[in-house]
């Protein structure tokens, strides 16, 4: 069985469907049967749910915008 280590690792991959095989499935049990896991898990998608509703209507600021744009633009790829 996976350990609590590991499940809480990779908790917000498995919250964003991000997990394949395996894993997934391991964590998904691991989940029904462990509470301190699974509190970790629900408060996690509680704070996803409302971060999603706080910030879903309001909308960057042009400037904000424009300045990401601009940093993101002096990157070099590697």
């Amino acid at each position: 069985m996976i350990r609590c280590e590991e499940v809480l690792k990779h908790l917000y991959e498995y919250i964003d469907r991000q997990l394949e095989g395996v894993t997934y499935s391991e964590i998904e049990d691991h989940l029904k049967q462990c509470k301190y896991c699974c509190k970790h898990h629900d408060f996690e998608i509680e704070l996803k749910n409302l971060v999603q509703r706080s910030c879903y209507q309001n909308k960057a600021p042009g400037v904000l915008k424009s300045k990401i744009s601009s940093m993101l633009g002096d990157i070099q790829p590697e």
